[in-house]
This record gives C-alpha cells, structure tokens and sequence, in this order.
C-alpha cells in the first residue's frame, strides 16, 4: 500500500550523521540540522534506544516412533495434539508435525525454552507415555535464515 511504502521510505538520521565538517572553519551545524527528526517505523517495529534485544533461542526436538505408529496412535493422537497445541498458545511451540514417507518421527520446534522445559513436555506427552516413541532427541538449533 502507499502507506507501507512511505514507511519503508522513510529514512531514520542519527544526530551524530547530522553534523557537517567545514574545512577551516571545523565542527559547525547548520538549523536545518538542529530541527528535530520525526521517528517512524513500520508497523510491528519496535523502536528502542539501547541495546539490541536477544535474539530468540530455539530448540528441536526430534520423537522417533514405533515402526506400526499409523495402526497404534489413534487412542493417543487428540491427546498428543492438544499437549503440542497448548505449547502452542503458550507461545512455546512455533511448530510441530510428523515426518512422511515414512511416519517415523515427529518434530518439535521450541522458541525460548531451555532443554529442561522440553524434556518435561516429551515425558508428559501421551504417545511417550503409550510407549509410542522409541527414542527422542533435543538439540539447541541455532537459525541462521528465516524465523
């Protein structure tokens, strides 16, 4: 829209940028530069002064399942998917699926959650607790694209 690209336009000058050199006449400024700037951002952008906030930290989690999962979840799945979703709305999981062909694990994206957090949701999520997953796996992932 046009005013998404008025904000993407707009360009953000540090006071510091503003002060022109003279060559003999040394540091000076001139009024246009000592009028305040008006700060925008776009929309979701938050402005802070200081440092940079911490980057968000995420960890994988990896279950892998028993080799007959299709025939042996179904007892278990409404049970297993409300504990991912709740981690969800808890803004702990950002995502969460099966692997296919085969189904033989599911994987577990956490955001901000230490390894204990995750080990407590594996121990109570209702295919471990059915002897559904054979073996898990959590590891720190560090992202370098997206996210």
């Amino acid at each position: 829209s046009m005013a998404t690209a008025a904000l993407a336009s707009t360009r953000v000058v540090p006071f510091a940028s503003r002060v022109s050199v003279g060559r003999s006449k040394g540091l000076h400024r001139t009024s246009a530069n000592l009028r305040p700037t008006k700060l925008r951002s776009a929309p979701g952008v938050a402005m802070a002064a200081g440092t940079p906030p911490t980057p968000p930290t995420y960890q994988l989690l990896t279950l892998d399942y028993v080799p007959d999962i299709l025939e042996k979840r179904d007892p278990f799945r409404a049970e297993h998917i409300a504990g991912a979703k709740a981690a969800a709305e808890a803004g702990k999981v950002v995502l969460a699926g099966a692997l296919q062909n085969p189904t033989d694990a599911g994987v577990f994206v956490f955001k901000d959650c230490d390894e204990a957090f995750v080990q407590n949701f594996v121990e109570n999520d209702a295919y471990y607790k059915a002897g559904l997953v054979t073996k898990f796996t959590i590891r720190p992932w560090m992202i370098v694209v997206g996210a």
